[in-house]
C-alpha cells in the first residue's frame, strides 16, 4: 500500500504542478475559446486531483488539512455562496453560471477543493518554491505572446492596442502580471544564489506586458502594493541601509507621479494608448460616472436582500430592476458590478463580504501581527501584503476569473501552509482506525466512482454543446443553414447550460434564414417555431430574467407577431421599469400594429426617463411623426438640435409615410451632408428632388453618385434621359 500511496502521491504532484499551465489553453473548439477551455480543464483536474488527495489523506493524516484562520473563511465563503446558492433567486444559474464567466457555485467548490489539494501536497517549502518558479516560468511564455502582440507578430483579440495574450481580456492579463511581478520579487529578495538576478529581467518583461494591457486599476494596484511593501520594509526591517533604499524607492514613486500630473495635458502623454487613459482618471470621467451609478444601484439590491443576497450570478437581475437611465451609454446587460466587493455584497449578502474579507484579513494578521512566530522575514511579509493590496486594489475596479483566483488560491495557500507547518496532528486523529481499516478499499471505491460521475456530469454535456453551438455557427457561415439547425438542436439536446446560449443564438440564426430567398418555406417555418420554444424554456427557467423576455419580444417583432410581442415586453417593462431599450422594442411592436397612440405613449416615458438620451428623444419624435403631430416632434428636436431636420433615415421613414415629402427632401440632404460618398444616399435624395418637383437638383445628385460609382453610369444615365425626357423613372 505505501507503493501506492507513493505513486498517488506523485500523480497528485504532477496535476498541482499542471495547474500553471492552463492559463496557455485556448480552446478554438469551443465557444469563448478563452474562457471554457481554461475552465473545463481546471475543473477536471482537480475532480481527479481531489479524489486522489482523498484517498491520500484517508490512509495518511499528513495530508489532511490543518486549523487556521484562512481555511476557516475559506470554508465559510463556500459555505455562505452555497446557502446564498440555494435561497438565491435563481439556484440554476447560481451554480452553474455561462460560458462568458464559468464562475458559479460549481466553480467556488472547485477552487476549494484545489486549496485542500495544494495545502495538502505541498507540505514543504522547496515544494512551494519549484511551485511558484514553474508559474513564473509559464508567466514567462505568456509574457513573450504579449510581446509579440506588441509587435504585430500576433494579433491582439480584445482591442487594437491593449495586450491580452493567452487570456483574451488585458483585465485578465493584467492582473495575472501583477500576481508574478510580486512572485518573482518575493524569491528575488529570498534566494542567496547568483541565479536570483534572473527574476530582474523576468520582472522587466512582466512590467512591460503589464503597462501595454493599459488596465488602470492593476497598475494603479502594483504601485501601490509596491509602495506598501516598501512601508513595511522601512517599518519592520533593522538594517539602516535597507531603510534608506526602501524609502528612496517609495520617494521615487512619488517623484514619478508627481512628474506625470504636470505633465499630463502634454502631447507625449496625450498621444500614448497607455498614459492618455491614465491622464483621464477623475471623477467626472464618463467610466468613473458609471461606476458610482453602478454601486449605488448595487447597494439598493443588497438593501432588498442583506444577509444571503440574490445568489451568485444573478447580479444581472439587480441591474435590470434598479436599472438607471443615466446609463444608456453603457452596455445593455451587466451582470458583474464591476467592483468585486459590490459583487460580494449584492450576490452573496453581508455574510459573503464578511467571508471574503475574512480571507485578506486572515491573511494579513499573519503576515504582519503574527509574522515573527511564523517565522515570515521583513520581506517576506512586506511583499505578500504587497501583493494581497493590490489584488484588493485591483478588485475594486473589475471582477476576477478563473486564472486570477488559482493565483489567489495559491498565495493563500502558501501562507496558509507557512503557519500550520508546525502543527502536529494527534495520533488519534484518524478518521478510520485501525480496527476499522477493512473501510478504507470501500471508501477508495466510493471516491473513485464519484470523480469519474462527477468529470461527466459537471463537464462533458457542457463541453459537447459549446462544441455543436460553434459547430452549428461554423455551418451556418458556409451557407449550410439546415446542417447548422441540426448542430442547434443537438447543442440544446445536452440539457446543460449551454441550452440557454444555443437559444440566443437560434434565434438570431432563425431571423438569418428568414431573409434568404431560396430556403424552404416549411424549413423556415420549424426553425421559428423552435426558436420560439426554446427561448420560451428559458423564460420559464428564469422567470426574473428581462434578457430572454426582450430577446423573444424582439424576434416576435422581426417576424410581424406584433400582439404577442406586446404581451412579452410588457412583462420585461414590469420588471425593469426604468429601460429605456425596453420601451423602444414596445413602442415599436405598438407602432408596427397600427396602434400609434399606445405607441407614444411609451415612447415618451422612455424619454422623459432621461431626456438628455438623443435616442430616446428622435424615437420619441419620430413616433409623433407617424401619428400626424408633426408640430410637437418638431419642438422635441429643436429643443436638443436647435431644428427638427436631422440626419436620421427613421425620420425620413416617418415624414414619408405621413406625406411630408419637402421634409423628406431636407432630411436626405442632411444624410447626404454627414455621409457625401455614399452614391445610394445621392440617388435616394435625387428620387426626394423628383418626387416634390426638383428635377434638375434630381439630375444633379445622380451625376454626382455616377461620380462616386462608377459601375452606376448605365443606370444613372438612363434615369437622367427618362427625368430629361419629363418622365419619372
Amino acid at each position: 500500500m505505501e507503493k501506492s500511496l507513493k505513486i498517488i502521491r506523485y500523480l497528485v504532484l504532477g496535476g498541482v504542478f499542471f495547474v500553471p499551465f492552463i492559463v496557455l489553453i485556448v480552446s478554438e473548439s469551443l465557444f469563448f475559446p478563452f474562457i471554457t477551455g481554461k475552465n473545463f480543464s481546471f475543473r477536471i483536474l482537480i475532480e481527479i486531483l481531489f479524489g486522489l488527495w482523498l484517498i491520500l489523506a484517508l490512509y495518511d493524516k499528513k495530508y489532511r488539512p490543518k486549523k487556521s484562520w484562512i481555511l476557516f473563511f475559506l470554508i465559510a465563503f463556500g459555505a455562505v455562496l452555497t446557502l446564498s446558492s440555494f435561497f438565491g433567486e435563481n439556484l440554476y444559474r447560481s451554480f452553474w453560471s455561462n460560458y462568458e464567466r464559468m464562475e458559479g457555485l460549481i466553480t467556488h467548490l472547485h477552487l476549494l477543493a484545489y486549496f485542500f489539494v495544494l495545502t495538502g501536497v505541498l507540505i514543504t517549502e522547496k515544494l512551494w518554491k519549484r511551485f511558484f518558479n514553474t508559474s513564473l516560468a509559464v508567466s514567462a511564455i505568456v509574457g513573450i505572446y504579449g510581446l509579440l502582440q506588441l509587435f504585430g507578430k500576433f494579433a491582439i483579440h480584445q482591442s487594437n492596442v491593449r495586450l491580452d495574450a493567452t487570456l483574451g481580456n488585458a483585465s485578465y492579463l493584467a492582473i495575472y502580471m501583477v500576481f508574478h511581478i510580486f512572485i518573482a520579487l518575493f524569491y528575488f529578495a529570498r534566494e542567496k544564489k547568483w541565479y536570483k538576478w534572473f527574476y530582474i529581467p523576468l520582472i522587466i518583461l512582466q512590467t512591460t506586458v503589464l503597462y501595454h494591457t493599459a488596465t488602470r486599476g492593476a497598475i494603479l494596484g502594483l504601485v501601490g502594493g509596491v509602495i506598501i511593501a516598501s512601508i513595511l520594509i522601512v517599518l519592520f526591517s533593522e538594517k539602516r541601509k535597507i531603510k534608506i533604499a526602501a524609502m528612496s524607492f517609495f520617494f521615487g514613486i512619488l517623484i514619478l507621479f508627481s512628474m506625470f500630473w504636470i505633465f499630463k495635458d502634454s502631447q507625449f502623454v496625450k498621444q500614448s494608448p497607455v498614459l492618455s487613459r491614465f491622464s483621464t482618471i477623475s471623477l467626472e470621467e464618463t467610466t468613473t460616472q458609471s461606476r458610482f451609478v453602478i454601486w449605488k444601484m448595487s447597494w439598493k439590491g443588497f438593501k432588498e436582500k442583506p444577509i444571503l443576497g440574490w445568489g451568485p450570478e444573478n447580479y444581472n437581475l439587480v441591474f435590470n430592476k434598479y436599472y438607471e437611465p443615466v446609463l444608456y451609454k453603457q452596455e445593455a446587460w451587466f451582470d458583474r458590478a464591476h467592483n468585486v466587493f459590490f459583487d460580494r455584497l449584492t450576490t452573496n449578502g453581508i455574510l459573503g463580504l464578511l467571508a471574503y474579507l475574512g480571507l485578506f484579513l486572515s491573511s494579513f494578521y499573519y503576515l504582519l501581527l503574527k509574522r515573527r512566530k511564523y517565522g515570515f522575514s521583513v520581506y517576506d511579509s512586506s511583499i505578500l501584503t504587497g501583493l494581497l493590496a493590490a489584488y484588493f486594489f485591483h478588485n475594486l475596479f473589475v471582477f476576477d476569473n478563473i486564472i486570477s483566483f488559482i493565483l489567489f488560491f495559491a498565495v493563500l495557500g502558501y501562507v496558509n501552509n507557512r503557519v500550520v507547518a508546525d502543527i502536529e496532528i494527534p495520533a488519534n486523529e484518524d478518521l478510520i482506525s485501525a480496527d476499522e481499516d477493512y473501510k478504507k478499499p470501500v471508501f477508495v471505491a466510493i471516491i473513485l466512482v464519484a470523480a469519474i460521475f462527477s468529470i461527466y456530469i459537471l463537464n462533458v454535456p457542457a463541453l459537447l454543446a459549446s462544441r455543436n453551438l460553434l459547430g452549428a455557427f461554423q455551418e451556418s457561415s458556409i451557407g449550410n443553414f439546415k446542417g447548422a439547425f441540426q448542430k442547434f438542436k443537438k447543442s440544446i439536446s445536452y440539457g446543460s447550460f449551454g441550452s440557454t446560449e444555443a437559444s440566443e443564438h437560434l434565434m438570431s440564426f432563425a431571423i438569418k434564414i428568414s431573409q434568404q430567398p431560396n430556403l424552404d418555406e416549411n424549413f423556415k417555418s420549424e426553425v421559428f417555431e423552435t426558436a420560439s420554444l426554446e427561448i420560451k424554456k428559458q423564460i420559464k427557467r428564469f422567470p426574473n430574467d428581462i434578457r430572454y423576455m426582450v430577446f423573444l419580444g424582439s424576434f416576435y417583432n422581426q417576424f410581424g407577431r406584433y400582439e404577442e410581442a406586446i404581451d412579452i415586453l410588457r412583462k420585461a417593462v414590469s420588471l425593469s421599469p426604468r429601460k429605456q431599450a425596453l420601451y423602444f422594442e414596445l413602442g415599436s411592436a405598438y407602432l408596427n400594429s397600427g396602434q400609434n397612440e399606445k405607441a407614444i405613449e411609451v415612447l415618451r416615458t422612455a424619454f422623459e426617463l432621461y431626456p438628455s438620451f438623443g435616442e430616446a428623444r428622435k424615437i420619441y419624435a419620430v413616433s409623433l411623426v407617424r401619428a400626424g403631430k408633426i408640430e410637437f416632434a418638431e419642438k422635441i428636436l429643436k429643443e436638443k438640435y436647435g431644428t427638427y431636420i436631422i440626419a436620421d433615415l427613421r425620420l425620413m421613414n416617418a415624414y414619408n409615410s405621413v406625406g411630408e415629402f419637402n421634409k423628406v427632401a431636407l432630411v436626405w440632404e442632411k444624410i447626404v451632408e454627414k455621409s457625401p460618398n455614399s452614391a445610394q444616399y445621392r440617388v435616394s435624395l435625387g428620387a426626394a428632388y423628383l418626387q416634390i418637383g426638383e428635377r434638375a437638383k434630381a439630375i444633379e445628385q445622380l451625376k454626382k453618385a455616377i461620380e462616386i460609382e462608377p459601375n452606376f453610369k448605365d443606370l444613372g444615365e438612363y434615369y437622367i434621359s427618362e427625368i430629361l425626357a419629363g418622365r419619372n423613372p
